[in-house]
């Protein structure tokens, strides 16, 4: 009978470190902020005017075009290390010399900026 109560113990005591470490094992954050694992919006296929770019013009619904693609920003406005009216200056129109000067090819805008891309430009 006791050594079925110790068996009871230690059974619950590994089943809450496996509740523990799984809570804990979601990646550590290397200071880099992240972007969304799929943007909103159509596919980064799909084509868009200018028009469509500019019906999205505030932190509402903020769509910019740069270098020929579109991207909806919304959910980067407030996650951009430069604040939020580095972003919400260029919602609804061309990014692209805005970006083109600040980033030039660092890789790491580049890659976060991608991950928002609904479309092309028509």
């Amino acid at each position: 009978m006791k050594q079925n109560k110790i068996i009871g113990i230690v059974l619950g005591i590994v089943i809450i470190i496996g509740a523990m470490a799984a809570s804990q094992s979601r990646p550590r954050s290397t200071g880099t902020p992240s972007a969304p694992a799929a943007p909103t919006g159509g596919s980064p296929t799909t084509a868009y005017t200018m028009q469509d770019v500019a019906n999205h013009k505030d932190g509402a619904s903020c769509w910019t075009t740069i270098n020929g693609d579109v991207y909806d920003l919304t959910a980067w406005i407030a996650k951009h290390p430069g604040g939020e009216g580095a972003i919400l200056s260029i919602c609804g129109g061309d990014g692209s010399v805005a970006f083109n000067d600040q980033h030039g090819s660092n890789g790491s805008p580049a890659r976060i900026l991608a991950s928002y891309k609904i479309g092309v430009l028509k």
